[in-house]
């Protein structure tokens, strides 16, 4: 049984509509929970309780404002269900992001200053003061998947097209990228976390679906208590640094198109192997950055109307 096929068991279940076959597979399911052998980590323990805190305040508002009484029954139903939907979205997570214990590095900044961490695959990572982060010494061939267990960073992922890199958080929301520089805020303290995409475009997502997808200077916060999520932009946006030395213009591109969500293309294929050596932030315009790299190689642009399509061309 799958994932989505579970999910729609347990539904039926919450909804009394399971046939007696459905409902003793459910609580044949619960029951499995208090094997001694089952163990949750204790801040996926934190975790569920709040979710299940939160469903079950929906669950009590919905039946006071029919008129019906929450009855012990009922509360068990929908305790039971949740917390299943929530261990096998866990188990499924456990499953995907398996790796060897030994593999696993845990970072704990018990500074007051950022701690600069270098990923194996170049990615580098600011973990803020008492921030905690769990990530593999050495990545997986087709996948990059680190925790952030407590408290903020900011990301500067590696630009790897078929291996996506996921941040996941102690409050069961995902932050999925391909190459890009964001900033993550999720305190167990505090009902939300915060995802800011300063270059590039993240997607960030839940148990339940996607929340949303923030491209630059872009802003989303989330309630832990009943995953609704609100994009804004960022008033006082931040800026990253960004050399090439001696890099490919292929790769210059590749590096221009995730900072800046657009596209570039070359009239020539040759034209892809000159080499560049300069540095930009990403205050700078695609337009100035192309305007210097094509002087540096006597090259010419042109843009879309809607400037996120470019031409470089002899």
């Amino acid at each position: 049984m799958t994932e989505e096929q579970a999910k729609e068991l347990l539904q039926k279940y919450l909804d009394q509509q399971a046939s007696p076959q459905e409902q003793k597979k459910v609580e044949e399911w619960y029951a499995t929970l208090h094997v001694k052998d089952v163990v949750v980590p204790a801040d996926r323990k934190a975790a569920i309780g709040a979710q299940m805190f939160a469903q079950l305040q929906l669950a009590m508002r919905d039946d006071s404002k029919t008129g019906k009484v929450f009855k012990l029954q009922s509360f068990i139903r929908i305790a039971a269900a949740v917390f299943l939907i929530l261990t096998i979205g866990i188990s499924v997570w456990k499953l995907n992001t398996k790796v060897p214990s030994e593999n696993q590095v845990t970072v704990f900044n018990r500074s007051k200053q950022q701690k600069r961490i270098t990923l194996s695959d170049g990615s580098v990572v600011l973990l803020g003061p008492s921030a905690k982060l769990c990530y593999p010494k050495t990545f997986a061939s087709n996948s990059r998947q680190i925790e952030l267990k407590e408290g903020e960073a900011f990301f500067d992922i590696a630009h790897q097209e078929k291996r996506p890199f996921t941040v996941h958080t102690s409050a069961g929301v995902n932050i999925k990228v391909l190459g890009t520089s964001f900033k993550v805020k999720s305190y167990q303290a505090s009902k939300q976390l915060e995802v800011a995409v300063i270059t590039g475009k993240v997607a960030v997502s839940n148990l339940k679906g996607a929340l949303g997808t923030l491209v630059k200077d872009e802003f989303l916060t989330c309630n832990k208590n009943n995953g609704c999520a609100a994009i804004s932009k960022i008033k006082a946006p931040a800026f990253i640094g960004f050399a090439f030395d001696g890099a490919s213009l292929d790769q210059v591109i590749a590096k221009l198109q995730y900072v800046y969500s657009i596209k570039i293309l070359l009239s020539d294929s040759g034209l892809g192997k000159l080499k560049t050596t300069a540095s930009f932030s990403s205050k700078q315009s695609p337009e100035e950055i192309l305007d210097i790299i094509c002087s540096l190689h006597h090259l010419k642009f042109n843009a879309s109307k809607n400037h996120k399509t470019f031409n470089i061309y002899r």
